[in-house]
């Protein structure tokens, strides 16, 4: 005859059980917090750029370019032709001089020492040219001003003239250095030192052009579109047919929606799995369907909210699906005697 000796398992106590699940529920949110927060500002910028450009796509009169007149005062066009600069444009705060230059960004930025060193701007300004003209339409500041991507960097010392009392800096061709010292032998770039600052310029030269763009009332100047408060329109160098450029806009912007759903949904995937782990489900369901399934609403509820509420819309919306998943595995592990 053989005993048998039932081996039990020691549990948790269901009040220390209960405590865990406190602890764990105040870290998920607070790391939520962090990766909605994250989503909702890399998502929301490219949700709305597809829905701009979307939007200027569909009010486009014609795919084949315009010519001005009175008709089409207040319609989105496509124009393309041979850009020309109008007045140079001259940098009044360094004496910089831009010539066949349609517009000119300047950013500086100043270097911050401390625990949290590093460059951060301290003035972005757009200088266009005036007068600038495409094909007998008139360039405004504003259009010019509204699609910034289509600058190129300028190389200082090359492109223009290196302003007084800056230094080049060999590992950042663009960019030109003032120390906030005496002059330096060292790297400004390797060994920067607080309250140095650096100037880059970006500009549009003039040459063929495409534009997507309202027309003013006059008839024969080209503006950005006003959509909710955002200027839209699309510039592209070179002679480029119109459905390429809103494709090409779209491409990259669904390509960053893409890589941004991606991660969240992976590190997500893993932040969810900590209240799961009380879910009273089968164990395989709990490490798998469940933490899918919460970050999945998540992100779906925040990308739905990106467009029509910002980033702040995003945020919110995603942050309380977050909150109601948390909530609803605790409440269905109170029922089924998890928690008591």
């Amino acid at each position: 005859m053989t005993d048998t000796v039932a081996s039990t398992k020691p549990s948790v106590p269901w009040r220390q059980r209960t405590v865990l699940f406190m602890m764990a529920s105040v870290t998920f949110l607070f790391l939520s917090f962090l990766l909605v927060s994250a989503y909702a500002w890399f998502h929301t910028d490219a949700a709305v750029r597809v829905a701009r450009v979307g939007e200027l796509r569909s009010l486009l009169v014609s795919l084949d370019p315009a010519k001005p007149g009175p008709d089409l005062a207040g319609r989105v066009v496509y124009v393309q032709g041979t850009a020309a600069a109008g007045q140079p444009i001259t940098d009044s705060s360094t004496g910089v001089i831009f010539e066949n230059t349609l517009i000119t960004q300047r950013i500086v930025e100043r270097y911050r020492g401390g625990r949290k060193a590093g460059w951060t701007p301290e003035e972005t300004q757009f200088m266009p040219s005036s007068g600038a003209r495409l094909d007998g339409w008139a360039l405004t500041d504003p259009l010019l001003a509204a699609t910034p991507s289509a600058l190129g960097p300028l190389r200082p010392g090359e492109d223009y003239r290196l302003p007084a009392g800056m230094v080049l800096a060999d590992s950042d061709p663009h960019a030109a250095y003032q120390p906030s010292g005496n002059a330096r032998d060292s790297d400004p770039v390797s060994h920067p030192a607080a309250n140095d600052r650096r100037l880059l310029y970006r500009t549009l030269r003039d040459g063929p052009l495409s534009v997507i763009a309202a027309v003013d009332r006059s008839g024969h100047g080209l503006v950005p579109l006003r959509i909710d408060g955002d200027d839209v329109a699309l510039l592209a160098n070179g002679s480029v047919d119109a459905a390429t450029m809103v494709e090409s806009v779209l491409k990259n912007a669904n390509t960053a929606r893409a890589e941004t759903m991606l991660w969240a949904l992976a590190a997500g995937w893993v932040l969810f799995l900590i209240p799961a782990i009380w879910a009273p489900v089968q164990r395989w369901i709990a490490l798998t369907i469940v933490p899918l399934g919460g970050i999945l609403a998540t992100l779906t509820a925040a990308s739905v909210a990106a467009v029509p509420g910002g980033v702040a819309g995003s945020f919110l919306t995603g942050q309380t699906v977050a909150l109601g998943y948390v909530l609803l595995i605790g409440l269905a592990a109170r029922r089924r005697g998890v928690l008591v």
